[in-house]
C-alpha cells in the first residue's frame, strides 16, 4: 500500500506556522552573502516598484523618506536633475506639492509597509 502523502491542510495552523519558520531559518542560513543580497535586493525592489494605486505608491514613498531621511529631498533633487540633464527635460516632480497634497487627502499618516 502506497504511503499517503502529507499536505498543508492535514496540519494545524501551529504546526504549519512552526514548520515557515523553520523554513525561512534554514532557507537563510543556507544562503551566502551574495545570494542574501540578491534575494534582499528582488524582494526590496518588487515591494517598492511593484506599487498599484495612491495608497501602496504612498507606502513606498513613505518609506523611502524614512530610509533616506533627512537626504530625502536632495537625493529627489539630484535625480531631477540628472533626469533633465540626460533628457533635456524636467519631471514636474516639486516636492513641497506632493507633501500638500498628501496632507491635504489626510494620508500624512505614517504607513507602514510591512503591515496588513
Amino acid at each position: 500500500m502506497a504511503k499517503k502523502q502529507i499536505n498543508y491542510s492535514d496540519l494545524s495552523n501551529k504546526e504549519l506556522e512552526l514548520l515557515k519558520d523553520t523554513y525561512v531559518d534554514q532557507k537563510v542560513k543556507s544562503m551566502n552573502n551574495k545570494d542574501l543580497k540578491d534575494f534582499a535586493t528582488e524582494n526590496i525592489s518588487l515591494q517598492i516598484k511593484n506599487t498599484i494605486g495612491n495608497e501602496e505608491e504612498l507606502e513606498a514613498w513613505n518609506e523611502m523618506e524614512e530610509f533616506f531621511q533627512n537626504e530625502f529631498e536632495s537625493i529627489i533633487g539630484d535625480i531631477q536633475i540628472k533626469l533633465r540633464s540626460n533628457n533635456g527635460e524636467g519631471t514636474n516632480l516639486n516636492i513641497e506639492l506632493i507633501k500638500t497634497n498628501v496632507e491635504e487627502n489626510g494620508e500624512d499618516k505614517k504607513l507602514d509597509m510591512w503591515e496588513d
